[in-house]
């Protein structure tokens, strides 16, 4: 698996820059700066896991096809 990341414009919020998370060449997550800190939002996300052993940090896991839940947003804040 081959994961690669891109900073693009954010198409909602031009004035904003995004990063592109790819996998094998398809589009997986979108990360992106909110009020409140960063978002996180997939169609392939299946688990997020919050360790707080290092302080506050999400691990989001992405399946190999779309889960069968509606986009999964991740906020991560202050």
């Amino acid at each position: 698996m081959v994961y690669k990341f891109r900073v693009s414009e954010h198409n909602v919020l031009p004035e904003k820059l995004m990063v592109e998370v790819w996998r094998d060449g398809t589009f997986v997550a979108g990360i992106y700066p909110h009020e409140d800190g960063i978002r996180i939002v997939s169609k392939y996300m299946t688990k997020t896991t919050i360790a707080d052993d290092r302080g506050s940090m999400a691990v989001p896991m992405f399946s190999k096809r779309k889960s069968l839940v509606p986009t999964v947003v991740i906020e991560l804040g202050s």
